[in-house]
C-alpha cells in the first residue's frame, strides 16, 4: 500500500512539472529526491508545536520563528523539502540527515504584506515518514495599516 501511494505522488508531480514549457533543474531535483526518498527506510516525527501564533502583527512587518522537529522513529530522518501554503511563508531547514532521538530547527519567516486580519499559513514538510508531507501552522492577527491615523 505504502509503494502505491509514493508512485501515485511521484507520478502526479512529474506530471505537474512535466506540463510546464520550460523544464527546471530544482523541480527535477525534488522528483528525484521523492522517487530515493521512497526507497528510504521511514521514521517518525514530532514538532514542539503544531501551531505557532505570532499574535497581532502590523501589516508589511516580516515575523520569524523557529519550530524543532525531532526524529522520534528509529531510523534517520532526511527532509526533502519544506515550503509554504503561499509565497509569503518561507521555510528553512537542514538537508542533513537528523538521527534518532535529534532534532533540528525549520526557521520559517512570514511577510504580512498585502495581508490583513486573521491568517493562518500550512508549512508543508517533505520527508521520510508513512505520511511523506508532514506539516505545521502559523497564525497571525494583521493590522490593516491606516493612513489617517498617521496624520
Amino acid at each position: 500500500m505504502k509503494k502505491i501511494v509514493n508512485v501515485i505522488l511521484v507520478t502526479s508531480l512529474v506530471v505537474t512539472f512535466s506540463c510546464k514549457k520550460e523544464s527546471n533543474d530544482s523541480e527535477s531535483s525534488v522528483v528525484r529526491s521523492l522517487q530515493e526518498n521512497a526507497k528510504v527506510p521511514k521514521t517518525k516525527i514530532e514538532f514542539d508545536r503544531e501551531i505557532h501564533n505570532f499574535g497581532q502583527i502590523s501589516q508589511g512587518e516580516i515575523v520569524e520563528t523557529t519550530v524543532s522537529i525531532k526524529n522520534i522513529g528509529e531510523n534517520d530522518l532526511y527532509i526533502v523539502d519544506a515550503h509554504g501554503s503561499c509565497g509569503c511563508t518561507v521555510p528553512e531547514v537542514t538537508k542533513e540527515a537528523i538521527e534518532p532521538g535529534e532534532s533540528a530547527p525549520i526557521k520559517v519567516k512570514f511577510d504580512s504584506n498585502g495581508k490583513s486580519g486573521e491568517v493562518t499559513k500550512t508549512v508543508m514538510v517533505t520527508c521520510n515518514t508513512a505520511k511523506v508531507v508532514e506539516n505545521f501552522k502559523i497564525k497571525a492577527s494583521i493590522r490593516s495599516s491606516d493612513k489617517s491615523q498617521k496624520n
